[in-house]
């Protein structure tokens, strides 16, 4: 009897790769993430969103989905912050008070 196991693709995120990575965004299925590069490109991951953040320590959790990189926003609106590729994502308004506040006085001096 032949058994034949298929095998996944493995693909490891470099760490020169984390300036061209837009976000990193929860897929609602623990642990899965989604990571989003300049390019285009997705990958699929199965680390929790705490661990990228353990990681990618100057990304910034904007909310308890989505961990973007600061680099790549171009624009920031109230309560919405736009990246490079267009995304639109919303802080969460606990984070935005206390965090985000302080940080988009910041980025606007720049």
């Amino acid at each position: 009897m032949d058994i034949s196991v298929e095998r996944r693709k493995v693909r490891l995120v470099q760490l020169t790769e984390y300036p061209s990575i837009l976000y990193i965004k929860h897929l609602g299925r623990q642990p899965y993430n989604e990571i989003k590069f300049d390019c285009g490109k997705k990958l699929i991951v199965s680390y929790s969103l705490n661990y990228w953040q353990t990681v990618f320590q100057d990304f910034c959790r904007i909310n308890k989905s989505i961990l973007i990189n600061p680099e790549k926003i171009i624009s920031r609106e109230s309560e919405k912050v736009v990246l490079s590729d267009h995304s639109i994502f919303t802080y969460s308004r606990r984070k935005y008070k206390k965090e985000f506040s302080s940080f988009a006085l910041e980025m606007d001096e720049k």
